[in-house]
């Protein structure tokens, strides 16, 4: 009897778990694994947004994106006895190695069904991968990115991520607009896993990404280029920077710069600096001189014509400051300091501006923050702060050293000058086109006033007299047109002793052109020349054809009046 009532207990406390079990399953989470159940039974597909496209002014395609086919393989498909025939095959077509190729052909596991061995080949490449009707090779609809130009304009486009996201460039600063919104297909499936025909299926379209338009020239962008690379080339240089802007507007018509990179090459793509023109900085030389010039004249201090006592050198603050070539005691006018660089005669001037408020016209003019442009990592230069200041830093900032810049920053001062004293924060960005068709057209950044009108044209007369006879860019000079402009050459720090050097030096050219109707504003870096050259030698000659071609392209008519000549020196 004992026996028997344990095993009634027994099989009541089992058929009470049992009741339970069902219990919760139909009624209290009976939704939660209907669900489960549901899952088990559907397969889903992603629908792949395409990037938007990136374009120049003129609407010339500089990205964009295009069909595409991954190469894959099913190696449970594929005998041991064919992986060398298939390798040798295959390896061209999917730019690996053989070896690479044969070891993506053998299986990994017992269950390894999925091997991929190229992504987004062109269409004509896996078609030519499907002719070899080879068992266990498929090809996988995709997209790639696709950027024609090569590395013409590639510092500011950037580059994508293996995951298809920006990393640099307006890709990266634009990436949420450019990607789109992927869409998906849902669908029934069988206990077999084959799709289920009669089955539900639902579709929930992609959202392809918008279109970026950029107020870059596609054409002044790959001349500028190929001007800067034959200029670094013939001096010896290290390397070089372009950025022209146009004056009205702030806007960049071309940022070019010498290495780069190919976005369509990864392997091409460096670790540091990807666009030198926003996160490089270097020191600007006598190009800065239009600060204490500009300073001057609009405070009354000075005029074209006043008459300075010049020695060849001159002690500030515990520094000796001398000018590049050794003279008596010279009367220089204010234009001939200019024409001619002379760092004692600037600084004579910067003396009368006094230094807080020659800080705040470098501010002014842009220095030590940010232009804001609308790309990733932008430097926002080197100002120290006059707090900082030693008793020879105010020996420096006037010509040049002392302070650093981007070459964007340095366009942006001579944007200012050209556009009758008021600088318009540099922008990169025309308009952006969402996938329905809306344009949206990017605002034009508020002018900031740095001198008067008055003032500005003053400034651009006497920067014209820097490209006559006996001004040091005189090679930047282009017939038939007047045209204003600074050289400069500022000494590098020397990494092996820690002073400025008598060896390395930055060669800068900033100016604009034509100086009586300014259209653009053009900065010039070149990077420690051979020789010994100077900004006069190698900048200003390639401001020239920079210049003379972009007057030609932009159908600007030669100027219809002679600079005014101004006396540089008097007895």
């Amino acid at each position: 009897m004992r026996r028997l009532r344990t095993s009634v207990i027994f099989v009541g406390l089992l058929l009470a778990v049992v009741f339970v079990r069902l219990v919760w399953l139909q009624g209290i989470d009976s939704a939660g694994y209907a669900l489960a159940a549901s899952k088990e039974r559907l397969g889903s597909v992603t629908l792949h947004a395409a990037r938007g496209s990136i374009l120049d002014r003129n609407g010339v395609a500089l990205a964009y994106t295009a069909d595409a086919r991954d190469i894959v393989a099913d190696p449970s498909m594929i005998r041991p006895d064919q992986f060398d025939a298939y390798a040798r095959a295959l390896a061209p077509l999917v730019q690996q190695p053989f070896g690479a190729t044969r070891r993506l052909l053998m299986p990994k596991s017992v269950d390894d069904r999925y091997s991929v061995l190229a992504t987004a080949l062109s269409p004509s490449v896996a078609k030519q991968v499907e002719d070899l009707k080879l068992v266990g090779i498929y090809t996988e609809a995709t997209l790639q990115r696709l950027y024609p130009a090569g590395r013409i304009g590639a510092n500011i486009l950037g580059a994508i991520h293996s995951d298809g996201s920006g990393a640099a460039g307006i890709e990266q600063s634009y990436d949420s607009f450019l990607k789109g919104i992927d869409g998906s297909v849902n669908y029934e499936i069988d206990a077999n896993g084959n799709v289920n025909p009669s089955g539900l299926i639902k579709r929930r379209n992609a959202v392809d990404g918008g279109t970026v338009s950029l107020t870059i020239d596609q054409d002044l962008q790959f001349t500028a280029q190929q001007y800067l690379n034959d200029a670094v080339r013939q001096s010896g240089a290290r390397s070089g920077q372009i950025a022209i802007l146009d004056v009205q507007s702030g806007q960049v018509r071309a940022l070019a710069s010498t290495g780069g990179f190919d976005p369509q090459n990864p392997t091409t793509i460096p670790n540091g600096v990807l666009d030198p023109n926003i996160q490089q900085v270097f020191e600007p030389g006598s190009a800065n001189k239009i600060v204490t010039m500009s300073a001057a004249l609009e405070r009354g201090l000075i005029t074209p014509m006043s008459l300075f006592s010049v020695p060849d050198n001159i002690d500030v603050g515990g520094v000796n400051i001398h000018d590049a070539w050794w003279h008596p005691v010279q009367r220089f006018t204010a234009t001939g300091i200019l024409a001619e660089s002379s760092n004692v005669g600037t600084l004579l001037i910067a003396h009368k501006v006094g230094e807080q408020a020659f800080y705040e016209y470098l501010r002014k003019f842009g220095l030590g923050q940010p232009t804001g442009i609308e790309l990733p990592g932008e430097s926002a230069g080197l100002l120290p702060d006059p707090s900082q200041w030693s008793s020879s830093t105010f020996a420096n900032l006037p010509i040049g050293q002392g302070v650093a810049m981007t070459s964007l920053q340095l366009a942006s001062m001579y944007q200012a000058i050209a556009n009758d004293g008021k600088r318009i924060p540099p922008r990169i960005v025309l308009s952006q086109t969402n996938p329905d068709g809306g344009v949206t057209v990017a605002a034009q950044p508020a002018a900031v006033t740095v001198v008067s009108a008055m003032t500005a044209r003053t400034v651009r007369r006497m920067l014209e007299s820097v490209t006559l006879p006996g001004g040091t860019g005189k090679k930047a000079a282009v017939p038939g047109y007047r045209i204003a402009g600074k050289t400069g050459t500022a000494q590098q720090i020397d990494p092996a002793t820690g002073a400025y050097s008598d060896s390395m030096y930055w060669d800068t050219f900033a100016g604009m052109a034509p100086a009586d109707h300014p259209r653009f504003a053009v900065a010039i870096m070149i990077d420690n020349p051979a020789h010994g050259l100077h900004g006069g030698d190698v900048a200003a000659p390639l401001f020239k054809e920079i210049a003379a071609y972009e007057l030609s392209a932009a159908k600007i008519p030669p100027s219809g009046s002679q600079s005014v000549l101004v006396p540089l020196t008097m007895k």
